[in-house]
């Protein structure tokens, strides 16, 4: 009985230990998710497309695109904590259909992404083409990767009561997986205004 009793105490103070260290480590772990959630709550950012032009050259479209010439404060900061900060270019070529859905005909994704490096102390830019640039002022590195861009669709044929869908997202897939396990946060669902363009006009 007296060793039954020893024997249950100790089990009782071990299990006891064993649950408060790993309370601590959810904790901490609630604590990291839930401040990453704060930064990403407060980002309002708002990626803007501000102006756009279509040439249609043989069977290319050349598309010159404007962007906003800033980040918002939330995404330079994670920036500087060496999260690589990743946007999504998406061009979509769209059929309307008359009595159904409309079709997406075509699906294009243009990346572009900077990263900050803090031993070396440089901005990282990879512009659509896969092109890198270093630079060591960070206004300066922004204004690169938000600069205008060049994109060329390739081996396009005209069809009648198509349109051009453009837009720009912030790619959360490449933020920390703390954040993405936060589902119930829509705040980092970044994405600019979307631009359609009739392609019966070009």
């Amino acid at each position: 009985m007296i060793i039954n009793y020893y024997l249950h105490l100790f089990m009782t103070d071990y299990f006891m230990y064993y649950l408060k260290k790993n309370n601590l480590h959810l904790l901490l772990c609630f604590i990291f998710i839930f401040n990453l959630s704060l930064t990403f709550a407060n980002i309002n950012n708002k990626i803007s497309i501000s102006q756009i032009k279509l040439e249609n050259n043989q069977e290319n479209i050349i598309i010159d695109l404007q962007q906003s010439s800033q980040l918002s404060p939330k995404i330079i900061e994670l920036l500087e904590r060496g999260i690589p900060i990743v946007f999504n270019l998406k061009i979509d070529l769209i059929k309307e259909e008359k009595y159904w859905f409309d079709k997406v005909i075509d699906q294009n994704n243009f990346v572009y992404q900077i990263k900050y490096f803090s031993l070396r102390k440089v901005f990282e830019v990879i512009d659509i083409n896969g092109n890198k640039k270093i630079f060591e002022d960070e206004q300066e590195a922004i204004k690169n990767l938000l600069s205008d861009k060049e994109i060329i669709i390739k081996k396009y044929s005209h069809l009648n009561n198509t349109k051009l869908k453009i837009w720009v997202e912030l790619d959360k897939k490449r933020l920390p997986k703390a954040i993405q396990a936060d589902i119930f946060n829509k705040s980092w669902d970044a994405e600019s205004n979307m631009i359609i363009f009739d392609m019966n006009k070009l």
